[in-house]
Order: structure tokens, then C-alpha cells, then sequence
């Protein structure tokens, strides 16, 4: 009998923040919601349509991680992303996180992702965390914004 796998998913994105208060400022303007269970003195939990982004002050997310914190690259390895059903509402998007706090780190166009057709541009929240914000046309998008790529199965 083949070995049942534990059903895994991402279930939180941890960032770790210099100032949860603005942090929470910035990402409630999108619309998120701050969860009731939150406790900025162990973690602040934002509700998104799709998962749920945890912020937790820098220092103590990377004592907690055994990691260093410091020195701190502009780039990590890794993009955060949301997904708006048109190139208006990707403009719209990158509009209210600039406008709420966010840096212009490239503005919203069109490019070609390797044969595909996409509009993006990337932000860079307060603490500097890196966000596309996309339009991809060829790939499904749900009502409550979650992106739905086919599955193997599919």
C-alpha cells in the first residue's frame, strides 16, 4: 500500500518588518484585513484572498529563524506577487501601493516572459520586499484574485 503524503500548503508568508504599525498601514490598503488572533509582540496576521501574510519585527523573525540579520540585500532570491485581471487594474494596483508607501521600482509594462505576453511592474514595500504586480492574459485568475494555473492532472 503506497505511503499516504501529509496534505501540505503554503499557509503563511512571514515577513520581517521594521515597523509593524506601518507595515500593517501599507497592506490594509490593498484591502487585506488585519486578523482579530494577531499579537504584534509575536506576529501581526493580514488576511489576503488567497493565504495569509504574517509580519513580525525584523530582528526577531531572524533570531527566531537562527539567522543572520544582517547585511541585508536589496535582493533575496525571491519576488512576492499579486495579479490583476487587466493592465488597468495591474496600473491601479501599483498606484495605491506607491501611494500608500511603497517605491516605484519599475513601472507596470508589457514584456515577453519567454514567448508569452504579460504586463508587470515591480514595487518595493516599506521595508523594501519586492512585488510584481502582473497581468498575465494566458493564465486563469479567480474572482477573488487567486491565480490558477493548471494542475498536472488537468
Amino acid at each position: 500500500m503506497p505511503e499516504e503524503k501529509p496534505k501540505v500548503a503554503i499557509s503563511i508568508i512571514t515577513l520581517g518588518v521594521d515597523d509593524v504599525e506601518r507595515s500593517v498601514r501599507f497592506y490594509t490598503s490593498f484591502g487585506w484585513e488585519m486578523s482579530p488572533d494577531s499579537d504584534p509582540a509575536m506576529c501581526t496576521f493580514i488576511n489576503t484572498p488567497s493565504t495569509v501574510l504574517g509580519l513580525v519585527g525584523y530582528e526577531f523573525l531572524a533570531n527566531d529563524a537562527l539567522l543572520k540579520a544582517k547585511p541585508r540585500a536589496q535582493y533575496q532570491g525571491f519576488t512576492l506577487a499579486v495579479n490583476g485581471s487587466s493592465p488597468e487594474e495591474v496600473d491601479a494596483i501599483f498606484e495605491n501601493a506607491i501611494r500608500n508607501g511603497g517605491t516605484a521600482h519599475q513601472q507596470p509594462q508589457w514584456k515577453d516572459w519567454g514567448g508569452y505576453d504579460g504586463y508587470s511592474g515591480y514595487f518595493l514595500d516599506p521595508d523594501g520586499y519586492p512585488w510584481e504586480v502582473a497581468y498575465a492574459p494566458f493564465l486563469e485568475l479567480t474572482d477573488d484574485g487567486r491565480l490558477m494555473p493548471k494542475s498536472a492532472s488537468e
